[in-house]
């Protein structure tokens, strides 16, 4: 897309309340299967964007957010809306140097994050190169599918790719509705319940770090 195009969606994302008028008419005649007809359906679909938010909201979403968590998975989940650190900016690094490809930092991600088995989402891959490729950053020419019986391996080196907070983010550029933004302490952030679904940050960010999911996360078998 043309930056300078007025018209772009990078310079003019839509907002997401213009979204839902265009289908208001569908969701008029929705029947929700037997179950899910519930309040909090549709709250969450017409909530605010979160920017947009006071303090109460922010709670009453918490709290209806902590109450359906433990009606579905029976775990109480803590959740919390820190604010960004004033006069904090936060940065990442990584030596590539000394990393071995064992992915210990994915199953880490996994575990603290508590994500998805089925269907299965790392948010951080291990990209596997061939020692003497000219340029790392040739992200295709590297494997995310490796199972040497030891690592790291004789003429290999690796990259933990994951979203890397970028200082001007792509994926903020492109979202439509205006779903992921940047703090002012440097972390992009998500508000899932104004993602339409379109998939523009994935195609967008340079590292592969964004994922999509259509299915219900499911916790993993004990």
């Amino acid at each position: 897309m043309d930056p300078k195009n007025k018209n772009s969606i990078i310079q003019k994302p839509c907002s997401r309340r213009t979204f839902l008028k265009g289908a208001a008419v569908g969701l008029a005649s929705l029947a929700l299967p037997a179950g899910n007809a519930d309040a909090s359906v549709w709250e969450a679909f017409f909530q605010k964007h979160f920017k947009e938010m006071n303090d109460d909201e922010i709670q009453s979403v918490i709290k209806r957010l902590q109450k359906e968590y433990a009606d579905n998975y029976g775990v109480n989940f803590n959740i919390k809306n820190t604010k960004p650190l004033e006069g904090t900016l936060f940065g990442y690094g990584l030596d590539l140097s000394r990393c071995i490809g064992c992915r210990r930092c994915v199953y880490a991600c996994v575990k603290e994050n508590n994500q998805s088995m089925q269907p299965q989402i790392h948010w951080i891959t291990v990209l596997r190169f061939k020692k003497g490729e000219k340029y790392v950053s040739n992200l295709e020419e590297s494997e995310a599918y490796y199972a040497p019986k030891e690592v790291p391996e004789e003429g290999h080196f690796y990259m933990p790719t994951q979203c890397q907070q970028c200082e001007n983010p792509p994926c903020v550029k492109v979202c439509p509705t205006q779903a992921t933004w940047k703090e002012r302490d440097g972390i992009v952030v998500v508000d899932y319940n104004w993602c339409i679904g379109c998939r523009y940050c994935m195609a967008a960010c340079p590292y592969g770090a964004r994922h999509f999911n259509w299915g219900s996360p499911q916790r993993a078998k004990q």
